[in-house]
Parts: C-alpha cells; sequence; structure tokens
C-alpha cells in the first residue's frame, strides 16, 4: 500500500530514533515494543504529525502523499476532554450521524445517543478509549495508530478490541503493554532500543509474530554475548603475549643494545612493530554485552514475616460517587497475605470502589499506587524529588541506585516528571510504593504504560511481596501470574468468581 522512513533527533543532534523504513500492506498489525521511554509514543506522533512534538528534528518520509492516518493517541487534549462526546467523534461531518448510531451499539451496548451529549472528560478512562475507536472508525483512513488502545479497557472490551484489530484489512501499527494483545494481534514488529547508555538508538524491524521475535531475540542475545565471550578470552590472550614480547624485547634493548649497535637497531624496528600491535589492540573495541531489555530490577527490602490474620472487614450499603449510587451491599473481607483482583465492565466504578477502601486503613501501614499517576507524584519534581522522604545523602544514594536499576539514565533522573513517558511514570510510582514497603498494597491498573518487557519483574516483585494486595486490573496476564481470588464488581456488588 505505502512505504515510509523515520529518523528522529533532538536539537544536539542525539539519535531518540535510528533511521528505518518499511512498506505497509494490508493486514499488516505492527507492534512497536521496547522499553519504557525508547521512542515508542514519539514515533506514533511523528508518523500522526502530533502537534505536541517540538523541539525535534524529525526526517520523514512517505511514498504517497495521500495517506490517511487514524490516530487514538494515549491522552486526549485538555480542548478534547472538554467536547462533547458526539460533536468529537463526527467533527461537524453529520452525515456520520447513522454511522455513530450503528457502531455505538457494537462498541458502548449500554448507551443511548443521548448518553454523548456531555463533555468527554466525565467519561470512565475505558469509555473514552471506546468512544476514541468510534471516531476512527467512522472516518475513512489507510492506516491506523494506536498508541496504547488496551489501556483502561475491561476484559470483555479487550477481546472486542482483538477481534476488531484482527477483522481490519487496512495495516495497524500500535503500542500496547497487554502481552495477550501483542500475541493475538501482532504479526510484525519494529523494536526500539537505546543502547551504549541511552546514547544510541537501534531499530529492528523483524516479518512475524511476538512471541516468535521474543524467541529469535533471546537466542540472538545469547548467540551475540557467548562469540563475545570468546573474543574477550582470545583478546585476553593476544594481551598476554604481546605484554611478554614487549617485556622481552625491552629488558633485551636495555642489556644488549650498548653491545651490539646493530643489534640494537633491530631491536628497536622490533619494538617499534610492537607499539603499533598495542594500537591495534586499543582499537579494536568489543561489542556491548546485551541484555533482554526488560531486565530492570526491582525489590522490596527486609520484609517481615506475615502472619494470617483479618486485616480487613469492609462493608458499604451503598457506593456513591456524588449523588449517583453506584453499587449495594458491598462486603470484602481481606487476610493478611490475599491476593485479591477486582474486575468490571468500563464506568461502574471501581477506582471509586478503591478510593472508598484505602480509607478503611491507616496511610502509614497502606501503599497506592493510582491508575491517574498525578496522584502519585508530583509533576513538577524529578524522580529523585518525589521518592525523597527524609533527604539526607544516603537515601538519596538508595534512590539513584534504585533508578538506575529501573534503567533511568542521570539525565531521566534529574528531569520534571511531566517530561517523561508514561511508562517512567509507572516506575517511579512502583518505586515509591517499594521504598515505602507497606503492609498492604492497593493497586488501580499497575501495569498500564509498563512495556511487556518490564512487567515480568512487576509479576515477580508482586508474587515476593508478603502482604496483602488489592488492585483493579484487566491485565490477563497479570491476572494468572499474582492473583488467587478474582472479584467482579457491578451494581448489585461484589461478587467472586475465582
Amino acid at each position: 500500500m505505502f512505504n515510509f522512513s523515520l529518523n528522529i533527533k533532538t536539537e544536539a543532534g542525539r539519535e531518540l530514533i535510528a533511521p528505518f523504513s518499511m512498506s505497509l500492506n494490508q493486514n499488516d498489525r505492527v507492534a512497536l515494543i521496547g522499553e519504557e521511554g525508547n521512542g515508542k509514543s514519539l514515533t506514533i506522533k511523528a508518523l500522526a504529525q502530533d502537534a505536541s512534538l517540538k523541539n525535534l528534528y524529525v526526517t520523514k518520509t512517505i511514498s504517497s502523499h495521500s495517506v490517511v492516518f487514524g490516530y487514538l493517541n494515549q491522552e486526549m487534549t485538555q480542548d478534547e476532554l472538554e467536547l462533547d462526546a458526539l460533536p468529537y467523534i463526527i467533527n461537524e461531518q453529520w452525515d456520520l450521524y447513522g454511522s455513530v448510531s450503528r457502531l455505538l451499539k457494537e462498541l458502548l451496548p449500554h448507551f443511548e445517543l443521548e448518553d454523548l451529549n456531555r463533555p468527554m472528560r466525565t467519561y470512565s478512562g475505558g469509555e473514552r478509549v471506546r468512544l476514541q475507536l468510534l471516531k476512527l472508525m467512522v472516518h475513512p483512513c489507510d492506516c491506523y495508530l494506536l498508541d496504547e488502545p488496551s489501556n483502561d479497557l475491561d476484559l470483555d472490551t479487550l477481546i472486542w478490541l482483538e477481534a476488531w484489530m484482527l477483522s481490519q484489512t487496512i495495516p495497524i501499527i500500535f503500542v500496547s503493554h497487554d502481552i495477550m494483545l501483542l500475541q493475538t494481534c501482532a504479526n510484525r514488529i519494529v523494536h526500539l532500543e537505546q543502547t551504549h547508555r541511552k546514547t544510541r538508538s537501534r531499530v529492528t524491524v523483524y516479518e512475524g509474530t511476538y512471541q516468535a521475535y521474543s524467541e529469535d531475540f533471546l537466542s540472538h542475545i545469547q548467540k551475540h554475548n557467548h562469540d563475545l565471550k570468546m573474543r574477550q578470552k582470545e583478546k585476553q590472550k593476544q594481551e598476554e603475549r604481546w605484554l611478554k614480547l614487549y617485556q622481552k624485547v625491552e629488558h633485551r634493548q636495555r642489556t644488549q643494545t650498548r653491545q651490539d649497535p646493530a643489534k640494537g637497531r633491530l631491536l628497536k624496528k622490533k619494538m617499534h612493530n610492537i607499539k603499533s600491535m598495542e594500537r591495534r589492540f586499543e582499537r579494536d573495541v568489543l561489542p556491548e554485552k546485551r541484555d533482554f531489555e526488560g531486565a530492570i530490577k526491582l525489590s522490596f527490602d527486609d520484609q517481615e514475616k506475615v502472619h494470617h490474620k483479618k486485616i480487613l472487614d469492609f462493608h458499604e450499603v451503598e457506593l456513591k460517587c456524588g449523588e449517583t449510587v453506584l453499587a449495594h451491599n458491598l462486603q470484602l473481607t481481606v487476610y493478611s497475605r490475599d491476593r485479591i483482583a477486582i474486575v468490571g465492565r468500563n464506568g461502574i466504578g471501581k477506582t471509586t470502589l478503591l478510593h472508598e477502601i484505602v480509607k478503611s486503613f491507616d496511610t502509614h501501614e497502606v501503599g497506592v499506587m493510582h491508575q491517574s499517576y498525578e496522584l502519585n507524584l508530583d509533576y513538577n519534581l524529578t524522580p529523585i524529588e518525589n521518592c525523597v522522604v527524609e533527604g539526607s545523602r544516603d537515601e538519596r544514594g538508595s534512590i539513584t541506585n534504585h533508578l538506575g536499576s529501573l534503567k533511568f539514565t542521570e539525565i531521566e533522573m534529574n528531569t520534571p516528571m511531566h517530561l517523561l513517558s508514561g511508562g517512567q511514570k509507572a516506575k517511579v510510582s512502583l518505586l515509591k510504593l517499594v521504598l515505602k514497603n507497606p503492609k498492604v498494597i492497593i493497586l488501580d491498573e499497575p501495569t498500564r504504560n509498563l512495556s511487556p518487557l518490564s512487567v515480568g519483574v512487576i509479576y515477580n516483585l508482586l508474587n515476593e511481596y508478603q502482604g496483602a494486595i488489592i488492585s483493579v486490573t484487566h491485565d490477563r496476564t497479570l491476572i494468572q501470574e499474582v492473583f488467587e481470588d478474582i472479584y467482579y464488581f457491578d451494581a448489585s456488588g461484589l461478587s467472586i468468581i475465582s
């Protein structure tokens, strides 16, 4: 259908996205993968000509000037949030009204057209994503650009999204943290990496599924590191032989040059050749060892053994949001080592429920990771400043080490949060939780915005945690890996389903 090439640099000349090109054809579903902050959203924005891209040099070519992209942004603008849903979707093209009416029943079956007559900011996160998808579907385009379309979607809508993506014939370029979505939908991969301590960009375009790429990439890394180890051993042997030869010639120069000038000239020439060999050794710089990029490190320190006891007996006759009653007869009993996941359709009030549960605990014994990161973090402060409690040198050093283990560079550690990626905000939110080391953890969609290359470490972190965990999540892999009790939340309350 069309080809494109892309290269993105900072004003200072640092390459954020190394030059790469690819062709897109019908039925292509291209997943952009990579660690947090490596430029996945940046790539989507550059293709979509997002107005928020500033102070960057973007070199882009597209083979056809008539290509129209349908763009789902990870975050809506303030102006978009103030628009009523129907004008936002139709964009003054009222001939699309019939299409909106038809597709609304498919995407939001519990909605009527009258439900679109309120500002976008009043809908839940999941409802907003589905309304954004509805807007894309009623406006014809040549390629979909989807930045985290699975964020905030409930389980039923995630399954619908997978089916929708598989049914599309026009190409899709997408970013998602949902491993199952990647495994189900992606048939091509673009892997964005930052190497040499995030000073160089590397882009790999792979023809195949996410599962196949993960296996091939791991195999490639293992072979690369094995070959590197062999080269290091060989180089060490060469350098040892060179050193012995150097010492031998140097000794003979000291002892024989005065006695035999002719032999001294030969030794001088030989020493010149030996020093030339040394310069060749110095020029022969071996490549760096490669790790699978998900190898971040995060763990709780000095956890006390927790005895089995009841820590919460939650009962609410009515759960309200303002004057609206969301649910009746809510009951939840939690013990000290429980792993509880709460699921339910979008907009039902799961986040409101978590806020009420949090109020049942003393603030010093509970750690909370909100879905909206601005509730966890001060966006005007840096990652280090957000994590500091006492302000001592030792504490700052410990925080710096933790952030380094989470793949933050020194510059990123000292950059205000509002300039960092969603995944980096998620990492700092998790780090604050780990540093607090509470008796109970309450999480609202903890893996949203974390790359599939990082979430495995989060699964391990939660599995090793000794206290109770209560989480709203629609991450199917997280539910399988961590949680034992699954509750479904609706207007009639909480009911256990697993």
